[in-house]
């Protein structure tokens, strides 16, 4: 078959380089898959029956990349690998044996849509396996037989992968494939499980790839303190526990923190369970939430920055502001959080929100909040206690008491006083409610 499809100026010129020479040379996979859908491709596959010297002689500045004899190139903002065709029996081995076809080549890919082959000088579009019919019907179906998922376990999550990505339909036996050979993901390394899962949740369709993960079990060895709520009904949403992570993974705006916090938002729910008057009740599952998500994102390896941030959000995502709260309940959370996680923490609040079954994001509180909130941005009130203008060692200095716990009650108070009326943070100001306070015997060492 040939088609028109358009490959850049710069990928058509290797491929004359290499036909020049007298190599086949053809651009594959991912990259045809995205031109076909009319999204666009970053970075460009070619396949060439030229070997990795062979390669390097034609382009000096090419450099060995990974496995199988690739060579990558880089031209301005887009990134070529080059790899030679492969003739050795499917799997992903370290002993490979170079040559054969583009054919035999494309047979040792994982999905049919990502098993065709095109040549941008002759326009010519190789498919033997039919990818453009599944192309054209949505749907990830294996390249051969089902057997080539398990040659690389990872395979199994790249399915859910495209599935979120481009808002396919895994085929049938490709489907029962992910779930008969699960536990094979048991071998591979948790930095390869978690850069799929940032790729997934960081999709279009990110609830679709996610329930894939769930029916097929994969979430098991992925997660598996998600599954923990499967089945665990609330009283007061139409969902169940997990369920519910799902959705509000899938409902807040798009930004891996973001994602990741809506995820695991109420992991540790079904830890904290209690049997309520009306129900099930989760009694500060928020910050078993908080403490689980800690450890599961380190276990999957994430930067200690996002797993910080996560932490904070799903720590405070049970905040509470209504239409009639006072604007220093604004200032409070800010003081909690800081104004570079406020507006993320609303939008967990807005997800959370549309995944318990209400019909809208914002309620009248989140109204209120937003509201006060450009009314604070004038102002300073993200008060920590180093913001006051005093320190413990002014309390131990001017009021004569000795270092200790008493100090720390006392800086607390003032802050909270502060947050309360921010005219109220001058040294003098706050010595003298200090003292107020010690004479009021309220506190104790």
């Amino acid at each position: 078959m040939e088609l028109n499809l358009n490959i850049p100026d710069i990928v058509k010129q290797i491929c004359h380089k290499f036909n020049a020479q007298g190599h086949q040379a053809f651009v594959v996979g991912g990259a045809i898959r995205d031109i076909l859908l009319g999204r666009e491709s970053p970075d460009y596959d070619i396949a060439t029956d030229a070997l990795p010297e062979k390669i390097a002689s034609i382009f000096p500045d090419a450099i060995p990349y990974g496995n199988f004899g690739t060579m990558l190139l880089v031209r301005g903002d887009t990134k070529i690998e080059i790899t030679p065709f492969r003739n050795d029996a499917p799997g992903r081995k370290p002993n490979y044996t170079f040559g054969g076809t583009i054919e035999t080549d494309l047979a040792r890919r994982d999905f049919t849509i990502n098993s065709m082959a095109y040549d941008p000088l002759s326009g010519k579009l190789i498919d033997p396996f039919s990818g453009l019919d599944d192309l054209k019907a949505r749907t990830i179906r294996c390249t051969g037989s089902t057997r080539r998922i398990w040659e690389d376990p990872l395979r199994a999550l790249r399915a859910a992968r495209f599935q979120a990505q481009l808002g396919f339909t895994i085929e049938p036996s490709t489907l029962y494939s992910l779930k008969a050979h699960a536990s094979m993901l048991r071998t591979i390394s948790r930095e390869r499980i978690r850069d799929e899962l940032v790729k997934l949740i960081t999709s279009d369709h990110p609830f679709d790839g996610l329930v894939t993960l769930v029916v097929t079990g994969l979430l098991k060895y992925m997660i598996p303190e998600l599954m923990e709520g499967m089945g665990m009904q609330h009283h007061n949403k139409p969902y169940d526990v997990l369920e519910h992570n799902l959705l509000a993974c899938k409902y807040v705006k798009n930004s891996l923190h973001l994602r990741l916090a809506a995820l695991l938002h109420d992991v540790g729910k079904p830890r904290c369970a209690a049997e309520g008057s009306n129900g099930l009740e989760f009694p500060d599952h928020h910050l078993k939430s908080a403490e689980m998500a800690k450890s599961i994102l380190k276990n999957l390896r994430f930067d200690n920055k996002t797993i910080n941030k996560v932490v904070l959000l799903i720590k405070h995502h049970m905040f509470k502001y209504l239409a009639d709260s006072p604007i220093s309940e604004a200032r409070r959370l800010i003081s909690k959080v800081g104004w570079e996680n406020i507006y993320d923490l609303i939008e967990l609040r807005k997800a959370d929100r549309l995944a318990s079954g209400f019909d809208e994001a914002v309620g009248p509180g989140l109204k209120k909040l937003i509201y006060d909130l450009e009314e604070l941005k004038n102002e300073k009130s993200d008060y920590t206690i180093k913001d006051l203008d005093l320190s413990g060692k002014d309390l131990i200095e001017f009021l004569g008491i000795q270092p200790g716990p008493l100090v720390g009650k006392l800086l607390n108070i003032l802050l909270e006083d502060v947050i309360e009326n921010p005219k109220l943070n001058r040294r003098e100001i706050l010595l003298e409610i200090a003292r107020k306070h010690l004479r009021g015997g309220s506190l104790c060492e």
